[in-house]
């Protein structure tokens, strides 16, 4: 754990050297405002034109794991260089509002939002899309292997797949986190507490049995799976919809009960363009942005606009029912668990 945490502080030093002048440039004759997301460039872009040519804002996108940007703002406190957190988990939002790093805003466009990706009374967070989280896998390698996809969480333990997925580190990636946090509250018993799991951890500890590698970010097991390094990944949903549209053989399952929180966007405390932060809150949650949220993958967090063409909408499914003030409550105690337990053990 320790060298994992030294490997992101130093990581977040470079990025945040490289970048210490972005604010700086002139930009539109509003300013200019900085994001820091996950989501790749291509996709960052598409929203960001749309955005400048509704506001008359210029806006920046850094593309780094949500892990790293919870670390970088955190370095950054004093003197914060981006305005915008986009697309995380109200598990890491909750500790960075308590921690000073996030900025309170209520956007108008939050009133066309639906009320179950809403977090009545706290306007620090604030769901502006979501993707649920699934299983992947190569359709062609899963043919040259005779077998069939997994089904279920339960069928990622089946032997056949040792050392053959792959899924993001939980202490560098909000998708890893997602699905640890799953496990533990799906299999927790009545009388466990804190992170007590049972079976919860005995289930990751046979996993990791078969996970061949974990990545520092959530959209890498999508693109490993497509290029047949792995046979199944743990990914979000949107990762695996850009590729298909690429002509990739990926198939996806979605897990029952999954995961469907969800994604969100902050304000940055003490931000250098406050007024943009806000306009780019705002504009998320317009019809545009959401259709444009649409096309890339993501079911969309207003009642008019449907989910992505081919995705099964979200009342055919079982949504699992997430805790997220737990899981942000004791992050550091199931990341150094998770070390421990899991991903450090010698494998059989």
């Amino acid at each position: 754990m320790k060298k994992l945490l030294i490997f992101l502080a130093l990581a977040v030093f470079s990025a945040a050297t490289a970048f210490s002048g972005a604010q700086q440039e002139a930009g539109g004759e509003k300013g200019k405002i900085l994001i820091y997301s996950p989501w790749k460039d291509s996709v960052m872009r598409e929203f960001l034109d749309l955005f400048e040519k509704q506001t008359g804002y210029t806006a920046e996108s850094i593309n780094i794991s949500t892990g790293e940007i919870y670390a970088r703002l955190k370095v950054e406190k004093g003197r914060p260089q981006a305005d915008i957190w986009h697309s995380v988990r109200a598990s890491y939002l909750e500790p960075a509002k308590k921690e000073g790093l996030i900025a309170p805003y209520n956007p108008e466009n939050a009133q066309y939002v639906l009320e179950k990706y809403r977090y009545p009374g706290d306007d620090y967070i604030i769901g502006t899309t979501m993707y649920p989280l699934v299983i992947t896998y190569n359709k062609d390698m899963l043919a040259q292997m005779g077998v069939s996809p997994p089904q279920t969480y339960e069928d990622l333990l089946d032997p056949k797949w040792k050392d053959n997925v792959v899924m993001p580190h939980p202490a560098a990636s909000g998708t890893g986190y997602a699905f640890v946090t799953t496990v533990l509250q799906l299999y927790r018993r009545p009388g466990e507490e804190g992170i007590e799991s049972a079976k919860g951890w005995d289930y990751l500890v046979k996993l990791n049995q078969n996970v061949g590698q974990f990545t520092r970010s959530g959209s890498a097991p999508s693109k490993m799976v497509a290029s047949g390094e792995y046979a199944v990944g743990i990914t979000f949903y949107d990762r695996v919809y850009m590729l298909q549209q690429e002509g990739y053989p990926l198939g996806l399952v979605y897990p029952s009960p999954v995961y469907a929180e969800p994604s969100c966007t902050a304000m940055v405390a003490n931000s250098p363009n406050p007024e943009g932060a806000k306009a780019f809150l705002n504009f998320m949650l317009s019809k545009e942005a959401q259709l444009l949220a649409r096309s890339t993958g993501n079911y969309s967090v207003r009642p008019d606009v449907e989910p992505p063409e081919g995705a099964v909408p979200l009342k055919e499914l079982t949504i699992f029912n997430d805790d997220y003030i737990w899981g942000a409550n004791n992050k550091k105690e199931i990341l150094q668990a998770f070390n421990e337990k899991v991903a450090m053990q010698p494998k059989e």
